[in-house]
C-alpha cells in the first residue's frame, strides 16, 4: 500500500525555523542511558550556542539580541537591555506619529517612552505574561490610546528586528 503524500504547512513559508532551532539548543539532548565503558556525550553548552550566535554577525546587534531573547525567554534584566539599545530606533518611528502622542522634548515623556518599549520588548519575549493596556497606561500614566499608539510602534520595530535576525540566523547556519 502506498504511503499518502505529506503536505506541507499551508500557513507558514519557512520549512525551518531559526529560533525554534536555537531554543532547541539551549535544551539539553534526549536521555542517554549509561554504559560501561563508554563515556556519554556532552550536550550543547553555552559556548556552542554563543559560536552559532557569533555566526550571524555585526550588522545587525538589534535583531541578533531580540532573536536570542525571544529562543532563551530572557529575564527581565536582559528584556531591559534589549529595550534600551531600541530605545532611538523607536523613537524615529514615535516621531514620525501625527498627532504626536508624546513630546520627547520632555524628559518625563521620554521616561515613559522608555516604559512603553520595555512593555513591548517583555511582550514579545513572554506572550503569556502579556497585561491589560489600560493598566500599563496608567502604571505609565499616560492615555490608554497615546499609549497603545507607542506600543504598536514599539512592537512594529521589535518584530521587525526579530524578522532580521531569524533571518539572519538561518544565513550563518543554512547558508541561505
Amino acid at each position: 500500500m502506498a504511503r499518502p503524500r505529506q503536505v506541507a504547512d499551508a500557513y507558514t513559508t519557512e520549512k525551518r525555523d531559526s529560533l525554534e532551532l536555537l531554543a532547541r539548543m539551549m535544551v539539553g539532548g534526549g536521555y542517554r542511558q549509561p554504559v560501561e565503558g563508554r563515556a556519554s556525550t556532552p550536550g550543547l553548552q553555552a559556548v556552542d550556542i554563543a559560536g552559532a550566535v557569533g555566526f550571524m554577525g555585526k550588522w545587525d546587534a538589534l535583531g541578533r539580541d531580540t532573536a536570542l531573547a525571544v529562543a532563551t525567554r530572557a529575564d527581565e534584566r536582559h528584556v531591559a537591555r534589549l529595550a534600551a539599545s531600541a530605545y532611538r530606533q523607536v523613537v524615529r518611528t514615535v516621531r514620525k506619529l501625527r498627532p504626536a502622542p508624546l513630546d520627547l522634548d520632555k524628559p518625563e515623556d521620554r521616561w515613559r517612552l522608555r516604559m512603553v518599549i520595555f512593555d513591548a520588548a517583555h511582550d514579545l519575549v513572554w506572550p503569556t505574561q502579556r497585561m491589560p493596556f489600560g493598566q500599563l497606561a496608567k502604571d505609565a500614566k499616560m492615555r490608554k490610546a497615546s499609549y497603545m499608539a507607542v506600543h504598536r510602534c514599539a512592537s512594529a520595530v521589535f518584530s521587525e528586528a526579530l524578522d532580521s535576525g531569524r533571518s539572519g540566523f538561518k544565513r550563518a547556519l543554512w547558508g541561505e
